[in-house]
């Protein structure tokens, strides 16, 4: 039987867990501990009786990245060649908005005072560029001398990060052999990033660095408090890593939390039979967006390569889910601004005071917008365990509308229209700028507030339908009781194609499976593997680069590729290869069971419990459903909201909804 998985997400306001074992699911959720998250993560283990030898934990969290925006990382210092110090300061010279008259520069990660530098350097040589040529080596008094200055700064960790390392990462674990007697730990820009691009290379690097003594802190304290169970981390990837590994890598796992959020609404399409999708999180203060697919690439299919993901700032080169964040979630406030117009956010309510119908506070959100329009009520609503003040949120929707010249419902509406406004423009980042078609794309909607949203955003983006996944509320969690291990290595290679045919691509990409196989082995992953074999491939004198699967006819599926996203080719230019990418997960299963196909048939009378007035353009009186007597193959017709612990689902009239394999609730317009 297999070992039961404690899935768990840790939010700004609430701590989700999902325990998946003996062919049942169970679904908790508590109040997070900003002070001690761990202590939320141990209390709800206890409560689920998952604290045992037998469990194995798997955690998305926030403390890494909830370090690097509020700035309360470790002093790290910076090791690197002589006249670069300041290379993470000058950076790629670009503005993230070339319209803002006042663009603010995060502040870099390492002060001047901690940055050291090295005599050592090696380039490309003039006859051979694909041999380094050495010009400088640092003495061991050199590093000797280094050892003592860092001792005297006092730092808490060391990043070091020298030019060309990922061609050649000797020097840079030599600079780290001779500090190792500091006991800091130290990041090697190479090993953790074995890629071009220097700055991309040595801002990862130090963003671990940084984190390094922060998280790794946090992780002992929670393996402690979890123990006997066995605790994995997810990582920003979607894969699993090793409590060890994360604590030493902190990087991979900034956006372990709504990576978890992705994860689980691929299963979830997976179950619905979608080989592409969009998945769309919306909790309390934002809404994250994703491209994602069930399957890896095709061999005719190609991705772009994208401007790595930032946080504070701060660009991450590990391999990431490829996400677009919007200021806009249920506690976003509705406000009139200066020239009399409504706009929606991106200030939130948060948790505290929360929303009007929380009865703390008197500005309206987009959670209050659907409590007006009789969306959302109390009773199921978080189990009953809080009740929703109606009468403070008409009066709060009284007064917009005052101010708005119109009445209060019409007043929520246009919250609405605005909030999806906002979430659509999102959804275009993902799929129109990544060249991909929406109107072919299924809307995969979660979090608290995805189900009240997902028909109304596909009907206007002229989507096929959407997907709301069991539990929305707790995906990422369930998510993560999904994930599998897995491991990703790059090579560089920056030569012609030409130079590179396919066997030497395949002698070369053996060695990184070799490589990624044994990290699997070495963490005690076992079991069969899938392997996703990549390439990086651009016209010569270009800047970036199309990511294709490496099969035959490699240089004509390149030049159709790049015709097919930006409209021309060049055949007459020269393709570089640029890097070699593997990627190796354990295969998960799928039984029988799990692959058929449930009979359609109308949803029991046992499932409406009960009925109310709800907003469509107009008030209609409107049966509500109680998910959990739901099974696969049940119809709805709407209008119907769909009512369970996490959240509520609208089926706007016109639409109806069927339960698909998995128990998730499929939606699309009738007929």
């Amino acid at each position: 039987m297999p070992a039961p998985i404690l899935g768990v997400d840790t939010g700004g306001t609430f701590t989700d867990l999902v325990l998946a074992g003996d062919g049942e699911e169970r679904v908790h959720k508590l109040p997070s501990t900003p002070a001690d998250p761990g202590q939320a993560v141990a209390e709800g283990a206890r409560v689920l009786d998952a604290l045992n030898a037998r469990t194995r934990v798997v955690h998305g969290t926030t403390v890494g990245l909830n370090a690097l925006l509020t700035g309360r990382v470790a002093r790290a210092a910076l090791v690197t060649n002589r006249g670069f110090a300041d290379l993470i300061e000058i950076g790629r010279q670009t503005r993230p908005d070339i319209y803002d008259l006042s663009p603010q520069r995060p502040a870099p990660l390492v002060a001047r005072e901690l940055r050291f530098t090295v005599d050592e350097r090696v380039w490309p040589a003039a006859d051979d560029p694909t041999r380094l040529e050495r010009i400088a080596t640092a003495s061991d008094e050199d590093l000797a001398k280094l050892v003592r200055r860092i001792r005297r700064a006092g730092p808490e960790s060391i990043a070091v990060c020298l030019l060309h390392s990922y061609a050649d990462p000797a020097d840079e674990r030599r600079v780290a052999d001779a500090l190792a007697p500091l006991g800091l730990p130290v990041t090697c820009s190479a090993e953790l990033l074995p890629e071009h691009r220097e700055f991309e290379r040595f801002e990862t690097a130090l963003v671990n660095a940084a984190l390094a003594p922060v998280v790794a802190s946090y992780l002992e304290r929670l393996a402690a408090a979890l123990a006997p169970a066995r605790l994995s981390l997810l990582s920003s990837r979607g894969g699993l890593l090793s409590a060890e590994r994360a604590a030493a890598e902190p990087v991979r796992i900034v956006l372990s939390g709504p990576a978890g959020g992705v994860v689980g609404a691929v299963e979830a399409a997976r179950d619905a039979g979608f080989a592409r999708l969009v998945a769309l999180d919306m909790g309390g203060t934002s809404t994250d967006v994703a491209f994602a697919a069930t399957a890896p690439l095709a061999a005719d299919e190609a991705r772009a390569s994208t401007d790595l993901p930032e946080v504070a700032g701060h660009p991450i080169g590990v391999p990431c889910l490829d996400l677009h964040t919007v200021g806009c979630g249920g506690g976003s406030i509705a406000r009139v601004d200066g020239g009399g117009g409504l706009a929606v956010g991106p200030e939130s309510a948060g948790a505290d005071p929360g929303p009007v119908c929380y009865g703390k506070s008197d500005e309206p959100t987009v959670t209050d917008a659907h409590v007006q329009l009789g969306h959302v009520a109390g009773g199921r609503f978080l189990g009953g365990a809080l009740e929703l003040d109606r009468d403070a949120v008409a009066r709060a929707f009284e007064d917009l509308g005052r101010r708005l010249g119109t009445d209060a419902d019409r007043a929520a509406g246009a919250v609405l229209d605005a909030a999806r406004a906002a979430m659509r423009r999102a959804v275009s980042v993902m799929t129109l700028e990544r060249g991909q078609d929406p109107r072919r794309l299924p809307l995969v909607a979660f979090g608290g507030a995805g189900g009240l949203h997902a028909a109304a955003l596909a009907a206007s983006l002229q989507m096929p339908g959407a997907l709301v996944p069991r539990h929305p509320g707790a995906l990422s969690a369930w998510g993560m009781t999904r994930a599998v291990a897995s491991a990703d290595r790059a090579a560089t290679v920056l030569e012609s194609l030409e130079r590179w045919p396919a066997t030497r691509r395949r002698k070369q990409l053996r060695s990184l499976v070799a490589d990624a196989r044994a990290e699997l082995a070495a963490s005690g992953a076992r079991g069969a593997t899938d392997v996703e074999l990549e390439v990086d491939l651009r016209y010569e004198g270009q800047a970036y680069e199309l990511r294709l699967t490496d099969a035959a006819r490699l240089t004509a599926r390149f030049h159709d590729a790049h015709e097919q996203l930006y409209g021309y080719r060049l055949p007459e230019r020269g393709v570089e290869l640029v890097c070699l990418r593997v990627r190796v997960s354990i295969r998960g299963g799928r039984s029988e069971a799990d692959t058929a196909r449930p009979r359609r048939r109308p949803a029991p009378t046992a499932a409406t419990i009960g009925q109310r007035r709800a907003w469509f353009g107009r008030w209609v009186r409107t049966p509500v459903l109680d998910r959990a007597t739901l099974a696969p193959g049940h119809r709805i017709d709407g209008p119907a909201l769909v009512e369970e612990f996490s959240g509520t689902t609208i089926v706007p009239p016109g639409w109806g909804a069927l339960v698909v394999r998995g128990g998730h609730l499929s939606l699309e317009p009738a007929g």
